[in-house]
This record gives C-alpha cells, structure tokens and sequence, in this order.
C-alpha cells in the first residue's frame, strides 16, 4: 500500500511541532534564568523571544502579537502549500521540517505572546543567539532545500536501467 504524499508531508509537520512543544514545555519547567552549561559552547537558559528572528519587530502590545502570530500563521500556511506540492521527497522533507518548525513557533507565540528559547550558543565566549527546537528543524529543512537544489541543478544522473549495455559474446 503506497502512503500519500500529503499524509507524509501533515505528519512529518505534526511530529515536528510536538518535539518542539515538548522540549519548550520541558526547559520551561526545568529552566531557570540561570545559564546551565551543556557543551563548551552550548549552555541552557530559558528566554522568551517576543520578536522575530534574533528578537526582531518585537511585539509587546496586544494588536503586536496579533500581527506576528497572523504573519506566522500566513507563513506556515505558505510552507504548507510548497511542501504538498513540492515534486519528490526531498523537497518535501525540507519544507515539512521549516513548516513542522514554524507551526511549533506559531502555537508557542499563541499561548503566551513569546516563543521559549533556550539553548544559548557561544562558542569562543562569544554569545551568538539562543534559540530552539523549532529553530533547529526549520535551518535543517532550509539545509536539506539547498542541498536538494545543488543536487538537482548537476543535472539528470544516468540511471543503469536506463543506460545502453553492450553485450560482449566470447
């Protein structure tokens, strides 16, 4: 029995989002303020992103949040949209994952007005961004498009079955 592609693309989103979900759910009950070291350039601390990327557009107002979360909506919708339509699986993996991430954002922004973040990244005792989950899917998903579209811009590969054999007889 061949699963659509759709049904794919809608559970790869749905399992996204809930891995995200639940590591914010977990670091906002485990977290502090507190930096708690986990790599030599890797610490968790709990924040709340009411922005955008890199706190960005930050919405502190009621009508701000709506926007963002409008916005959001319209973008995760939009990523939704090229994931199903998306021609192999590979493209559609990338999409799922940014839309599976975005979604994860979307419902966090909802219930409270920020995103929970919290993996701090510093390497060199340069302090970067901290980030999430979410974060993580949707920059794979974005790896995984360029990569599928490096791939594909080589040209068509020869397939075997498809190549000419000559048959040699002794």
């Amino acid at each position: 029995m061949k699963t659509r592609p759709a049904v794919l693309v809608f559970g790869l989103i749905a399992l996204t989002a809930a891995a995200d979900l639940a590591t914010k759910f977990l670091a906002s009950i485990h977290l502090t303020d507190a930096v708690e070291p986990l790599l030599p350039f890797l610490s968790l601390s709990l924040a709340f992103n009411r922005g955008v990327s890199f706190s960005m557009f930050s919405a502190d107002t009621d009508t701000g949040v709506a926007i963002l979360l409008l916005v959001q909506a319209l973008a995760t919708a939009v990523v939704t949209w090229f994931a199903l339509r998306a021609p192999d699986p590979g493209e559609r993996t990338g999409y799922g994952l940014i839309a599976g991430g975005a979604l994860g954002n979307l419902i966090d922004r909802a219930a409270d007005g920020a995103v929970t973040d919290f993996l701090d990244l510093h390497p060199m005792a340069w302090r970067l961004f901290t980030f999430n989950v979410a974060d993580i899917f949707i920059s794979a998903g974005v790896v995984l498009l360029v990569i599928d579209a490096l791939l594909k811009s080589r040209g068509p590969a020869v397939r075997p079955d498809t190549a000419v054999h000559e048959r040699r007889s002794g």
